[in-house]
């Protein structure tokens, strides 16, 4: 637990049946608390068990324990729109191969769990992919019969694919991204790239890795997300008395004094930047610039990974249920984005849920959905995200996140450091703003 910082929260204790916690986690109520999420910093204990029998969203462990489920009925007069049937909720699905590592797999996950519990508004859930080759090319193929979809974008194709779903009325909800993006047709339901940034600086201080005072260098490679989480740490840096060393280009060992660098970069750079810098910098990226075969096994104590929900083994209770899930039924490892994918589906559940509830499971009902459903549970992997932010006000679904360090022997190659968290005053931060 950080010192200093979080209050410890007590465990929830671990039911009988995976499948039985994640029923009740997909039916948490929306929690409009404020607060900053901490926690335990342990793990839990995974077990592998048999493989699934099919591959189809349909297949789920069996439940051992009995699980409490929606009743799965279809409201009289119920609007419904395009990728709604009688039977199925189609969503599709745009992920980019290099930046999944396990974004697919929680999301398939995801839709067995909800699919052996009664579906949502009487129907299962569908995912549809399309082999085209690029994620517009996807999504051009998609669109006409698809309710929403999913997307995990990269480069330039974030632009096009927020202003084609813009222009379309579709829904797609992201795990992360940047606050330029925000309200601009892509729906980030995880913490930014700015805000991601804010919260690992925070946690640095609150271990005492540095203080008022203190270098931090940044090695930026100038990609949007980059720019993005330097406005984050800039402000942190300004309200903490921080003095940032920013750079822009390849790694060097030369950094002035500084006890911890803030890698905005390639995977490369920072397996670069591990290599030239001396043995007590701390190292600070985010799972796109995560690449364990790059780098020594001796640096992997002093490279934190910030994410966007805790890391898979963490001892939070929704992180342990779908951990203990996907142990049950895959013996495959689990990759580093798996939660963040269940994440998003779950999203989904609840903007589903809600437009079901209005009788309108249109895109417009979608849509409207974002607005009025309100935010998460702050249990939730996420926190309490709520798409209305991003949607009406153009700010981030949440402000909290997690840490981790690099440990190639942990399930997917992180060590849960804390659950959520959120830097003292983040509230006060507005994206693009002075401040």
């Amino acid at each position: 637990m950080e010192p200093g910082r979080r209050r410890a929260i007590p465990h929830a204790r671990r039911p009988a049946a995976a499948v039985a916690l994640l029923a009740v986690l997909l039916l948490l109520p929306a929690c409009t608390g404020g607060g900053t999420s901490s926690g335990s910093t342990g793990t839990v204990s995974l077990t592998a068990g048999p493989p699934p029998t099919s591959a189809s969203a349909s297949a789920t462990p069996t439940p051992t324990t009995t699980v409490p489920t929606p009743t799965p009925v279809t409201p009289d007069g119920l609007l419904t729109g395009p990728g709604i049937s009688d039977t199925t909720i189609s969503l599709g699905l745009l992920v980019d191969p290099d930046r999944d590592r396990g974004f697919s797999d929680g999301l398939l996950l995801w839709a067995r769990t909800v699919n052996a519990t009664g579906g949502i508004c009487g129907r299962k859930i569908e995912w549809r992919t399309s082999p085209s080759i690029g994620q517009l090319a996807q999504y051009d193929d998609l669109a006409r019969s698809v309710a929403g979809m999913v997307a995990l974008p990269v480069g330039t194709a974030r632009t096009a694919l927020a202003a084609s779903a813009e222009s379309d009325g579709m829904t797609v909800l992201t795990g992360s991204g940047t606050s330029a993006e925000l309200g601009t047709g892509l729906v980030p339901l995880g913490a930014t790239d700015d805000i991601k940034a804010i919260n690992a600086l925070s946690y640095l201080q609150g271990t005492g890795v540095i203080e008022s005072g203190s270098t931090v260098g940044v090695l930026s490679d100038g990609t949007p997300g980059a720019l993005n989480a330097l406005a984050g740490a800039r402000w942190w840096a300004d309200r903490q008395g921080l003095v940032l060393d920013v750079r822009t280009g390849a790694a060097t060992g030369d950094w002035d004094g500084a006890r911890a660098v803030l890698a905005l970069t390639s995977p490369t750079e920072v397996a670069s930047l591990l290599a030239a810098t001396a043995a007590d910098v701390t190292v600070i990226t985010d799972l796109d610039g995560y690449e364990p075969t790059l780098w020594t096994a001796a640096d992997g104590d002093r490279l934190l990974v910030d994410l966007i929900t805790p890391a898979f083994g963490s001892d939070h209770p929704a992180a342990a249920a779908v951990a203990r899930a996907y142990s049950e039924s895959s013996r495959l490892p689990p990759g580093p984005r798996l939660l963040a994918g269940y994440a998003v589906g779950n999203g989904w559940a609840r903007l589903l849920g809600q437009a079901c509830t209005s009788l309108d499971l249109t895109r417009t009902g979608i849509a409207g959905a974002a607005v009025t459903v309100g935010p998460a549970s702050v249990d939730s992997l996420f926190g309490p995200s709520d798409p209305a932010e991003v949607v009406q006000d153009g700010l981030p679904a949440t402000r909290v996140s997690s840490m981790a360090v690099a440990d190639p022997s942990a399930p997917a190659g992180l060590r849960p450091l804390v659950w959520l968290q959120a830097a003292e005053g983040i509230t006060d931060y507005v994206p693009g703003a002075a401040n």
